[in-house]
């Protein structure tokens, strides 16, 4: 008898934890209010709130944008009304989405100099003040014929160039469909082009503000039910939304499904999310940071927090912040930021670093070899990379990027060109590199630079001087293929004769192995 009370004292000890753990969480008065509280939105890192506030006293129209920091304890500050630009005396619904670097905002209502101008979405960014600046209207393609319903939102995707809308049919019913646009991004370079084309491709993708027209994606959308508040996850595979199909537990659950190519067309089942999420209440506005332990939603009216199982995480991912800086000068300095796949050279994402501060912050999935790089007029991107084809659990990590002025005598590393071993012959994750190299050497057309190869200590003299004479000669001739002239162009290699750090440690000779290029 003690045996089995004891048995029975050790279930109910563990049911009693399990239901702690997974208890879904109220984030309290200093958040949630007497009226109704809409599309939460926590920041990339999870230390910032954003949220939507209706028919609140303090508000300035019917759906005002609220904002709300986490302490040092975990605990929520007070809720403060946002204010201008973000919130208008106009019915806008405020805050649609924060950017992953957090130096971007989506809002909702259409904004042209400053003034609302009617339904859509515009983007504000902060400024040198760190205010953000007057909204400017995205101008998404189509976009007032699929607005005919009572309710659309949005939510860009944390490669800052995929956006998910929800359009409802009809005003007299809520039923609607999840779309996708994307952004139109610049002509990349291709064997064979003029380089008279290739003008202006520094800024053209990301200060570009013109959207794709939205297309209903695969198999998520249902033709008698309701698809809503989409989130893409970081991992940019696993997707949640609110229905009202059949399996909920409510008026509307959250919902899971996985993309499962790179188009936007085929995804998994979904899968209903269970009752450790779900009510028997309206659930929707699902939102993950990017290490996606928690999620925040909407129940009933209220904004919660409840803790994931790992068979509902989305993928893990990778945390990057930083700052770009003058390589120059050493200032801070506001840029856009691409992310590429060495492989395939496919562009996986974009990003603003703070105009003021230079901070910058982007996730990337992993399984995946990336170059990233920062852009700025009058300057050069010095490019970086980082594999993270082994990486398989949230990682944060820290990365300065560096852009140096484009000027008479700067030298510049290539760090993503890579060679077979001891061999001169190009790997094809060098590609992205090189044509970044060639469409630069395309814009300034009367640019003239030195390339240069260099080793490490290992090895005799001849031989190094060989291999690094061999190297920059094959940077050389990849220029020439392209398209430039070869009278711009100079090839030397200098072996081990000028190192850049101690050939004592593995991590010195490997910055020893370089291939530079000089601007004569």
């Amino acid at each position: 008898m003690k045996k089995i009370f004891l048995l029975y004292l050790l279930i109910s000890q563990i049911g009693i934890s399990q239901t702690i753990d997974n208890k879904t969480e109220n984030l309290g008065k200093n958040v949630n209010s007497s009226v109704e509280e809409l599309s939460p939105v926590i920041s990339t890192d999870g230390k910032t709130l954003y949220f939507v506030r209706q028919n609140h006293y303090e508000n300035w129209s019917k759906q005002d944008g609220w904002v709300s920091f986490k302490n040092d304890n975990e605990t929520w500050s007070l809720a403060q009304h946002i204010g201008k630009p973000i919130n208008s005396h106009e019915s806008n619904g405020s805050v649609s989405n924060i950017s992953t670097d957090n130096n971007q905002m989506i809002i909702r209502g259409a904004y042209e100099d400053g003034e609302y101008s009617g339904s859509g979405y515009s983007i504000i960014k902060l400024n040198k003040k760190g205010e953000w600046s007057d909204p400017k209207k995205m101008e998404i393609r189509n976009f007032q014929a699929y607005i005919q319903g009572a309710y659309n939102n949005m939510y860009l995707c944390k490669d800052g160039k995929t956006m998910l809308l929800y359009f409802s049919e009809s005003s007299k019913n809520n039923e609607g469909d999840i779309y996708v646009s994307h952004l139109v991004e610049r002509e990349k370079w291709t064997k064979g082009k003029s380089l008279k084309d290739l003008g202006k491709f520094f800024d053209k993708a990301i200060n570009n503000n013109t959207w794709t027209e939205p297309e209903k994606i695969g198999n998520i959308n249902t033709n008698e039910f309701d698809e809503t508040t989409p989130f893409l996850a970081a991992d940019g595979v696993t997707l949640y939304f609110s229905s009202n199909r059949k399996g909920s537990l409510g008026s509307s659950d959250i919902w899971m499904a996985k993309r499962l190519d790179s188009t936007y067309k085929k995804w998994s089942a979904p899968v209903n999310l269970g009752p450790r999420i779900n009510t028997v209440n309206w659930d929707a506005y699902y939102s993950l940071d990017a290490k996606g332990d928690y999620a925040y939603m909407i129940s009933d009216g209220d904004i919660v927090k409840v803790k994931l199982t790992e068979d509902i995480k989305p993928n893990p991912v990778v945390l990057i912040r930083g700052k770009v800086f003058n390589s120059k000068t050493k200032e801070p300095i506001g840029s856009n930021i691409e992310y590429e796949n060495l492989i395939n050279a496919k562009n996986e994402g974009i990003a603003v670093s703070n105009v003021k501060t230079g901070e910058y912050t982007i996730v990337l999935p992993y399984g995946i070899n990336y170059g990233f790089m920062a852009y700025n007029q009058g300057f050069i991107s010095v490019s970086d990379n980082l594999d993270l084809t082994k990486i398989s659990s949230y990682q944060e990590i820290t990365r300065d990027l560096y852009l140096t002025p484009l000027e008479v005598g700067t030298t510049i590393r290539l760090n993503n060109i890579f060679f077979d071993v001891n061999k001169s012959t190009l790997r094809p994750e060098s590609f992205p590199e090189l044509d970044r190299l060639v469409e630069l050497l395309a814009v300034n057309g009367k640019m003239q630079i030195e390339i240069s190869g260099h080793t490490d200590n290992v090895g005799s003299d001849d031989s190094n001087l060989k291999l690094s004479n061999d190297r920059a000669q094959t940077v050389m001739d990849y220029a020439i293929a392209k398209g430039i002239d070869s009278s711009r162009l100079k090839f030397k290699g200098y072996g081990k004769t000028k190192p850049v750090s101690s050939n004592d440690t593995e991590d010195g000779k490997q910055l020893n192995r370089r291939v530079e290029f000089t601007i004569l």
